[in-house]
């Protein structure tokens, strides 16, 4: 099943999280650092949502959801342009949130380990 979303730049990072946790190693520190099942609502400018559950708890596995979300542990919403520089390390969660640009239901404790799994799995090189 393909994690990516017409219309959505944050999905490409969520295919590179699927990517990262193919690796055994870094599926197992993931889980570690989070032991939680994390649900990422992203709306895109034409105001389209979609879902992506990265289930950090058990199986360590990331799946895509149109239409409802699904239930987790902690839920964020956020648009797809503020993810991606969340994930890309461009902007700090705690922020966003304080500015009202990021919404989080749920877990508030699990929530702030989402930066810390983005860093763990991207498989770009480091420079």
């Amino acid at each position: 099943m393909s994690l990516s979303a017409d219309g959505f730049n944050g999905s490409q990072l969520f295919e590179l999280l699927g990517a990262g946790l193919a690796d055994e190693t870094l599926k197992k520190k993931a889980i570690a650092g989070v032991k939680a099942v994390i649900v990422i609502t992203l709306k895109n400018k034409e105001g389209k949502e979609v879902s992506w559950l990265l289930d950090l708890k058990d199986a360590g596995t990331v799946k895509k959801f149109e239409g409802a979300a699904p239930k987790g542990d902690v839920q964020l919403l956020l648009k797809d342009a503020d993810f991606v520089k969340l994930a890309e390390g461009k902007a700090n969660g705690q922020k966003l949130f304080m500015n009202g640009k990021l919404k989080v239901k749920g877990n508030m404790m699990k929530a702030t380990a989402i930066e810390g799994v983005f860093k763990t799995l991207d498989p770009r090189p480091k420079l």
